[in-house]
């Protein structure tokens, strides 16, 4: 009991152009992937000046960690410092500050949970294999009283924002 010949004409066209659609289909991705290449991705970047709280609110001598903003900011009997809590050797965020409250730079440690990196309070790199220690920020004060940290001017890690 074999169809006639007739009978399978319509199905081997069928097939037939099932395969050309499924050949014109294989080729539109890469040539869309090459389309979309000609386009730049827009990187979203955070915010560059961070307004945080008032001045009044940070104790002499405390260290505030800011997860969201990847800043660690230092508040010293003469003013304020702030690093970034990235490290350089591959952007991972370090661990907090840790060490006596209002102990000297060179007492203060934080680590890389990455690959073991640690820098002291200066931001210096003490072991590892962060090719160079942390960036320090501009600090300021804003008209308002609140501190703002400029992520775009990189400072002296001895540079304090003096009140």
């Amino acid at each position: 009991m074999s169809a006639s010949l007739d009978e399978q004409t319509p199905r081997r066209r069928l097939l037939l152009g099932l395969g050309w659609v499924s050949f014109l289909v294989s080729l539109l991705g890469p040539v869309l992937a090459n389309v979309r290449f000609l386009f730049p991705n827009v990187v979203y970047e955070g915010e560059s000046v961070l307004k945080l709280d008032s001045v009044e609110k940070y104790l002499v001598g405390s260290i505030t960690f800011f997860t969201d903003k990847k800043i660690v900011l230092f508040r010293e009997k003469d003013g304020f410092r702030a690093c970034t809590a990235v490290c350089p050797h591959l952007r991972c965020v370090i661990s907090p500050f840790v060490g006596a409250p209002g102990s000297a730079p060179d007492i203060l440690r934080a680590r890389c949970p990455c690959h073991g990196s640690t820098f002291d309070g200066r931001g210096q790199v003490l072991g590892g294999p962060a090719p160079r220690g942390l960036d320090f920020f501009r600090v300021t004060k804003s008209p308002d009283g609140r501190v703002v940290v400029d992520t775009r001017k990189i400072v002296a890690p001895s540079e304090h924002f003096k009140l």
